[in-house]
Order: C-alpha cells, then structure tokens, then sequence
C-alpha cells in the first residue's frame, strides 16, 4: 500500500484534524464528540508514505485496509468516517 503526501492531507482536511506543523512532520489529533481521541501524524516528505509508514497511519485513523482505500478515493465522509470509528474506539 502506498499514499501520497496529497492525499494524506486531504484526509487530514476531510477529517477536520486540527494539526500542528513541525519541520518535518505534521501531527494531529481526531476530535469524537468535542472529545480528543485518535492521535495522527505523517511525514512531509516528497515521497508520501509507503509499506509499514502507510501501514501504521491506516492503523492510527483505526480502519481496515478496505476501508481505507474508501477513504483515500474520497468516497467516505467524516461523518461515516466517525460511524466506523466510533465503536472502535469505546471498546478501547
């Protein structure tokens, strides 16, 4: 699996992640119900994210590979992003 910078920020955006900007990452957190839940980051390299770095941001977001690929095409909102996510995170 792999993904571009661009569409990690696109997701960044579409999820609302309220990021913070260092020199070479950006980091953030998805916010559930007002509450600060799902820690995200990502590397701002010209090469985007590719094998385990792919694989552990998939992870963070806590979707499965299917879903994922949803996500990336742009064919998930947030609000079904936060439908998948939600009881995963209670369980926790």
């Amino acid at each position: 699996m792999e993904v571009s910078t661009r569409e990690v920020e696109r997701i960044f955006k579409k999820l609302q992640v309220r990021d913070r900007k260092s020199t070479h990452h950006v980091a953030g957190i998805i916010r559930i119900d007002g509450v600060a839940q799902l820690p995200v980051h990502y590397s701002r390299g010209r090469n985007g994210l590719a094998g385990r770095s792919a694989h552990s941001f998939r992870k963070s977001l806590r979707l499965k590979t299917d879903e994922f690929a949803i996500l990336k095409r742009c064919k998930m909102s947030r609000e079904d992003y936060l439908l998948l996510v939600k009881p995963r995170v209670e369980c926790e």
